[in-house]
């Protein structure tokens, strides 16, 4: 195995993604390489099941389909969104301080085979709103099976840009549910540094994928400069922090499973170092993540059921912060907890609850501002239904696409440590409901479509 010239091969495929070409992965090109209806890799997408979690492993080259078209697809995200409170002001230009519709995300994706057995999922989107253009979460990968200790087993080389994009079950950052929401709403709750890199490091690692159970991965990330940063159309302002030194990530999971049972036991973590406003001579801020998760799916016919759960606990070493007046402390904690399920019936109709805490260390410095109990701690419910017609298949020449027609709530109860006035701004000349948790509630009506 050449694994100079396949890593440069993975590094070609992101950088054709950067120079023309929010995750989501029921891609047509996809069902049009495999012959396989949507349904086949998605229980409602983009949530995989047992074959689709083993596409991707195999690295996105399963061939089946006799489509002669290229792996591009697009995809269209257009909104409605209604939050139970005006905002102080509108979030973006030309829209208002409440009840906006708009077109939020039209994506083109590069997601196949490339050749042999590299495969890739890159995507470019465009925000039709700010009318910005950006290389967005992708990965690509190449992929060899052999036996080990007398069992099957898959060696895979993986390039991505953002950590936990390459994972195959349902529960961490890139793939939490939900894996859709509104672009247009006033708070929300705060998250750990993992989520805080996707598209700003980019990163190659290499994973195992054993008798068709065990997962183990370790991949290592470094910070992309302001110039990249720019040029990805990720806009980091004048003064973006900037990510120090190797940024190494880890991951294993457990997927024993009886028939249409799967259940999934795992573990992941990260270590970073980041200099705030990109200031130096102060040194860094160290976070320190590990998580666990598990995923229990019953995928069955005509129903399949989806319980998923993880917890991620970050230590944050704040020296930078504390020397520049930007913590009140020197260190702190994060811990951001994820629990929901699904019910899905015939590929078609899906139903999903979730709940999400987030708790933290009080800090002035960090939190003041929009805290007056200094608090990152929040909390809260989602709730969505969809129907999506044609998950088995769609009509006319080309069948490889898909619609995701649903509603979605999202209820606060609690943000920054409050209630009621959590930053004190209640009383203030412009200042709205939005103050409030509940002001934040958000009715979200959605149609989402991949051709």
């Amino acid at each position: 195995m050449d694994v100079k010239r396949i890593a440069s091969a993975l590094a070609g495929v992101l950088w054709l993604g950067s120079a023309g070409w929010q995750p989501a992965q029921a891609v047509p090109s996809f069902a049009r390489q495999t012959g396989q209806p949507c349904s086949a890799c998605h229980t409602a997408f983009p949530e995989l099941t047992a074959f689709g979690r083993r596409f991707k492993l195999s690295g996105y080259t399963l061939e089946g389909g006799d489509s002669k078209l290229p792996p591009l697809a697009a995809m269209l995200v257009a909104g409605y969104t209604h939050t139970s409170a005006a905002q102080d002001a509108p979030p973006a230009q030309n829209l208002r301080t409440n009840d906006n519709a708009a077109l939020q995300l039209a994506t083109a994706f590069y997601a196949g085979k490339v050749y042999g057995d590299l495969g890739a999922f890159v995507q470019v989107t465009l925000n039709p709103v700010t009318k910005q253009l950006s290389f967005d979460a992708s990965d690509a990968r190449y992929v060899t099976n052999f036996k080990l200790f007398g069992k099957d087993a898959y060696f895979g080389i993986d390039a991505n840009n953002t950590p936990t994009v390459q994972d195959v079950w349902n529960t961490v950052d890139a793939w939490a549910f939900p894996q859709l929401s509104s672009g247009f709403a006033a708070n929300t709750v705060p998250g750990t540094h993992i989520g805080a890199l996707a598209q700003r490091v980019g990163g190659a690692g290499a994973y195992l994928w054993w008798n068709d159970m065990l997962y183990a991965e370790l991949t290592a990330y470094r910070g992309y400069e302001r110039g990249t940063l720019e040029a990805f159309g990720l806009q980091p302002g004048p003064n973006p922090d900037a990510q120090k030194g190797v940024i190494p990530y880890w991951r294993l999971a457990l997927e024993p499973h009886w028939g249409d049972h799967y259940l999934m036991v795992g573990a992941f973590g990260m270590y970073g170092q980041t200099a705030p406003g990109g200031v130096t001579g102060t040194g860094t801020d160290k976070y320190t993540d590990v998580g666990f998760d598990a995923q229990y799916q019953y995928d069955g016919d005509p129903w399949s059921v989806t319980v998923k759960a993880a917890n991620t606990y970050e230590f944050q070493r704040l020296d930078s912060s504390f020397a520049q007046g930007l913590s009140e402390k020197s260190t702190g904690w994060l811990n951001s907890l994820k629990i929901s399920s699904s019910f899905v019936w015939d590929h078609t109709y899906s139903a999903t609850g979730g709940y999400f805490n987030v708790r933290g260390s009080s800090d002035a410095g960090l939190w003041g501002a929009t805290s007056l109990a200094n608090s990152p701690n929040g909390q809260g419910l989602v709730f969505d239904l969809a129907y999506m017609p044609f998950s088995k298949g769609a009509p006319g020449p080309d069948k490889a696409f898909n619609v995701r027609l649903g509603v979605q709530y999202i209820k606060y109860l609690q943000l920054y440590g409050g209630t009621n006035n959590f930053d004190g701004l209640i009383g203030t000349p412009g200042a709205g409901g939005t103050h409030n948790a509940s002001g934040n509630d958000t009715l979200f009506v959605y149609a989402w479509a991949a051709f």
